[in-house]
């Protein structure tokens, strides 16, 4: 009888043991499961974190890209362009680029946006100095630049500053076409009042035409 009562608390005890085995075991399986999760939902956002960052690399890699590149300034550059393009143009470095300004007083009339007579031989100049095998080649921005003053006598034929120097800028790039320069290398752009010459004494300064030489065309 004691044998027997032996033998069962032995299996209680036993079943116990195994019970508690098993509990522990379940426990920690649902532990391991859960850092499993937890660590799959660390991989997943870090996967993303990388993935963003790698899409920002590639846009800021795309941006630079197409970034126009600023030449180093050159005196001697200046210098040699000022010559071809004599005493009616200005020529001097803008962000870096060589920029050719020419007066309204020189290209136009009052309102008018044909060109005058005495634009000719500074225009022809310029356009001997696009053709040049120094600066051919490039693209070849056209910039139109008008004062702050409202348009009054003309306002039915151009409806604000802007389109008055875009007007103007296109008359310029049509000559230099005429000229010999490559029609698609050139790009009108038409600023207005917004973009003033600097170190401008006054308001006839702002209004001119600024040819600026950018970089090769690939």
């Amino acid at each position: 009888m004691l044998f027997r009562k032996t033998i069962l608390l032995l299996s209680v005890v036993a079943f116990s043991f195994m019970t508690s085995c098993t509990t522990r075991y379940q426990d920690m399986l649902r532990e391991r499961d859960e850092r499993i999760r937890e660590l799959s939902g660390d991989v997943a956002r870090l996967r993303g974190e990388n993935e963003e960052l790698q899409r920002r690399e590639a846009q800021a890699r795309d941006a630079a890209a197409t970034q126009p590149k600023r030449e180093e300034t050159n005196p001697t550059d200046k210098d040699e362009l000022q010559k071809i393009v004599g005493n009616d143009g200005i020529v001097s470095y803008r962000g870096g680029r060589l920029s050719i300004g020419v007066k309204d007083s020189i290209t136009f009339d009052s309102g008018s946006t044909a060109l005058k007579d005495s634009s000719h031989r500074v225009l022809q100049n310029v356009a001997t100095a696009l053709r040049n095998s120094k600066y051919g080649g490039r693209r070849y921005y056209i910039e139109g630049h008008t004062d702050n003053d409202p348009i009054v006598k003309t306002k039915d034929k151009y409806r604000s500053n802007r389109h008055l120097s875009s007007e103007r800028a296109d008359a310029v790039a049509r000559y230099l076409i005429e000229k010999g320069v490559p029609e698609s290398s050139i790009v009108v752009v038409a600023y207005g009042q917004f973009d003033p010459a600097p170190g401008a004494k006054s308001k006839a300064d702002n209004r001119r035409v600024e040819i600026v030489i950018g970089d090769p065309i690939k």
